[in-house]
């Protein structure tokens, strides 16, 4: 049996590496008494899959994984008891059971939205967007393996809405993740620095989701599972 659960991670949390979220992940399973499937071989772990990797820095509303199961289980069930042994700023949100063959999350996750939380006027972050849409190339130094490779992030900004949010005004960046280009967060920031928002105009960051986009349309990965 397979599980795919969508989880939040909270500011508190932010500095937490990709390895050491798995850790936190094993260690409430085995407290939360799940009955996890074990891989094969001389050192067998958890048939645990995390999707993309929530960069050091950054929390995240919307994040995912995958879990094998080595006998039946309802996903109510797997959300109470997960949630009781979870530190408070990690919640299992959702949670559904996918079929064997489903594509892992790394292979289907192709696009992400970095939110930027700003004391700027909503007003001024409105003509900032159109005129990032309106480019036709937005060059940044890249921060991957390649780095200080000149970047087109145009080619990867997917869409951008400034909302409202008490005293604030949040920009929402929808990227692409992955091949053939790799939209990264400190790259979105560079951009923003490089286009009239300064470092100290921004107030946070975090990651607001990961879709599966296909035609335009963004899904959830517990809405697409083929």
């Amino acid at each position: 049996m397979r599980l795919r659960a969508e989880y939040s991670v909270g500011p508190d949390l932010r500095f937490l590496s990709n390895l050491d979220m798995m850790k936190l992940m094993a260690r409430a399973l085995r407290r939360a008494r799940i009955p996890f499937a074990l891989s094969k071989g001389y050192n067998p772990h958890i048939r645990l899959s995390m999707g993309t990797v929530l960069p050091v820095g950054l929390w995240g509303e919307r994040e995912y994984f995958d879990l094998e199961l080595e006998q039946e289980m309802s996903t109510s069930e797997f959300v109470e008891k997960i949630n009781r042994t979870l530190p408070p700023a990690i919640q299992v949100k959702a949670c559904i059971q996918i079929a064997a063959n489903t594509r892992a999350l790394m292979n289907s996750i192709n696009c992400a939205c970095y939110s930027f939380i700003t004391n700027m006027a909503i007003e001024k972050l409105g003509l900032w967007k159109d005129y990032i849409l309106q480019q036709e190339a937005l060059i940044v130094k890249s921060r991957g393996k390649k780095k200080n490779v000149d970047k087109n992030l145009r080619l990867g900004i997917l869409e951008i809405d400034v909302n409202r949010w008490q005293n604030f005004a949040i920009i929402n960046i929808w990227v692409t993740n992955g091949e053939p280009l790799n939209v990264r967060y400190d790259e979105l920031k560079d951009l923003l620095m490089q286009t009239g928002i300064n470092e100290e105009n921004i107030v946070d960051i975090y990651r607001s989701g990961n879709y599966i986009r296909v035609n335009d349309k963004y899904y959830s990965p517990l809405e697409k599972v083929k």
